[in-house]
């Protein structure tokens, strides 16, 4: 009775009590912040398993991260640079500091475009890409990854339009990624943390316990850009569509609380 767990809630997150069966549970181990426990369950397992279970990545090689002062971009670099692989984040100038701060080599964004900002720093291109935008933006990745190297698309936040998710974008993301990828010489393939899930529990506690035994050997840290109460969830959504939020937002029974 009382110990702490851990859990992919995927919904009912941001509730007071949530009733999952045991084998969902994964034990917190004693000392870890709450914050930065809540902060790896989706964002540093999704980023880990990208790394290590769909691009395979080992050191020495190269990766570019889109949305790189995003939650998941901010945890691939941390991650990468423990992997000991050289990383580019491509963001806006203004997160330059930030993405220096986590291990990365900030490359401009919106400055022309994104492979011929990559090919600059690395001519042959990167071994791996991890594409968080979609729609056109993925063919901009697979021209940044190097023959025989590997595209892996996730979130596709370049899809939506007016807030709305653009069929047409989501489709042209996928074709280059799961078809034009292959066609130019590059492995695509498409990451979802719910689809490996629901198929085997096993890869997520066993990844998620890698974390742990990396945040407490201080390895990784989560990056907390707010600690807001459990009931400010509007607040929270107000935050992120300001788009200024560099690394997450985590709600907490208690405001204040570890």
């Amino acid at each position: 009775m009382g110990e702490k767990v851990a859990a992919l809630t995927v919904y009912g997150g941001a509730a007071e009590i949530l009733v999952r069966g045991a084998d969902d549970l994964v034990p917190v181990p004693a000392g870890l912040d709450d914050a930065e426990t809540l902060a790896l369950i989706l964002k540093h397992v999704t980023a880990y398993q990208m790394i290590h279970r769909s691009a395979a990545m080992a050191p020495g090689q190269t990766a570019l991260v889109t949305g790189a002062n995003g939650g998941v971009g901010s945890a691939l670099l941390k991650l990468l640079r423990v992997a000991r692989v050289r990383a580019l984040g491509a963001c806006s100038e203004r997160h330059f500091d930030y993405v220096r701060s986590l291990g990365g080599e900030p490359v401009p964004s919106r400055a022309g475009p994104l492979h011929d900002s990559v090919r600059r720093v690395v001519p042959e291109g990167v071994d791996a890409a991890f594409d968080v935008m979609g729609g056109p933006g993925t063919w901009e990745c697979v021209r940044a990854t190097k023959r025989g190297g590997k595209v892996v698309g996730y979130g596709f936040m370049g899809t939506r339009v007016a807030d709305r998710s653009s069929t047409w974008l989501t489709l042209r993301g996928l074709a280059s990624l799961l078809a034009g990828a292959r066609l130019a010489g590059r492995r695509g393939t498409f990451y979802g943390i719910t689809l490996l899930y629901r198929r085997d529990r096993a890869p997520f506690k066993e990844d998620l316990n890698r974390l742990f035994l990396l945040l407490a050997g201080r390895r990784i840290r989560p990056s907390i850009a707010h600690r807001l109460p459990l009931l400010a969830v509007r607040e929270s959504q107000r935050l992120l569509a300001a788009g200024s939020v560099a690394g997450k937002i985590v709600l907490l029974r208690e405001a204040g609380l570890s």
